[in-house]
């Protein structure tokens, strides 16, 4: 049975990889600010603690899931962002060769510019906010450490999730409720992934050698939406007639945003894997139980 740790295993993702995972191999599941038994507590910013860590258990494979996600966060604190998204993954890329231990580290679509898609594997990153640029070094560093480890690029996530904020799709349920009236991005086209999927696909990576493994792997759903698409989907989806949803034109956060930045998928379905799923059945599935709560509340 592989052995195989995984960070940020309190997240959303970090989760449906454990559940998913723990089906057929062993998981040890780590995390920190929100970390409880059975998962293990571990600051990867510590680098003995981590590197003791590591020699203690002895995993066959790292799944390295925890950063700092939040554009505007990564936008505010510069210095933050870098350790976490950057210095964490190239320390962890260097104990995995230093102990022959697959490496699997989690990137974003964000490293491009959202001008050129859809974005194949091989694509040059250019990142417009800062989150992307952490990511867009990470994987640098990672790769410069050694072209065997595995870099898999996602776009936004969803799932089951704790809260209806732990997701920016998710999240829009929760803007839909709080208000009677509206207003949702229209502009930048997003292309929304289960969390079960990526799970799925990193499942079945592993049990590939990992000489068919090394390198960049796109992995995305082909559902093409904007927040405001979403917002309707909910609406209808809850029969939300009294709510009033406006679409806006243009971007209006504080970190840019890419315009489109579709990832296609080209080494995974040379080697037959895919998952995916109805956008619509599974967001509503997902936030039908926070959204009956509210009702009731």
């Amino acid at each position: 049975m592989t052995k195989i740790m995984i960070t940020g295993a309190t997240g959303l993702l970090g989760r449906e990889l454990v559940t998913k995972l723990s089906e057929h191999h062993d998981i040890i599941a780590t995390g920190f600010s929100r970390a409880k038994p059975p998962i293990a507590s571990l600051d990867l910013q510590d680098k003995q603690a981590v590197a003791n860590f590591i020699e203690t258990h002895q995993p066959n494979v790292i799944i390295h899931a925890a950063a700092e996600r939040k554009p505007d966060v990564c936008e505010t604190n510069h210095e933050a962002t870098l350790n976490l998204n950057v210095a964490v993954s190239e320390h962890l890329a260097e104990c995995c060769l230093q102990h022959n231990i697959r490496f699997i580290f989690i990137s974003t679509d964000y490293v491009f510019d959202g001008d050129h898609a859809p974005y194949q594997e091989n694509a040059t990153p250019r990142p417009l906010n800062f989150y992307g640029q952490s990511k867009s070094q990470a994987e640098k560093a990672v790769l410069s450490v050694s072209e065997q480890h595995t870099i898999i690029r996602v776009p936004v996530l969803y799932g089951e999730v704790q809260t209806l904020a732990e997701s920016a799709i998710t999240v829009i349920a929760e803007q839909v409720m709080a208000s009677a009236e509206t207003e949702h991005d229209h502009w930048a086209i997003r292309y929304p992934t289960h969390v079960q999927d990526i799970a799925l696909t990193i499942r079945d990576l592993i049990a590939l050698s990992s000489s068919q493994c090394q390198g960049i792997f796109h992995v995305s759903d082909t559902t093409k939406l904007t927040k405001f698409n979403i917002a309707e989907i909910i609406k209808t989806q809850f029969s939300l007639d009294d709510k009033t949803l406006t679409p806006l034109s243009a971007p209006s956060q504080t970190a840019s945003r890419p315009f489109n930045c579709a990832l296609k998928d080209t080494r995974l379905h040379a080697l037959g894997i895919h998952h995916t799923r109805d956008f619509t059945a599974a967001i509503t599935k997902a936030i039908a139980p926070h959204i009956k709560e509210n009702q009731l509340n």
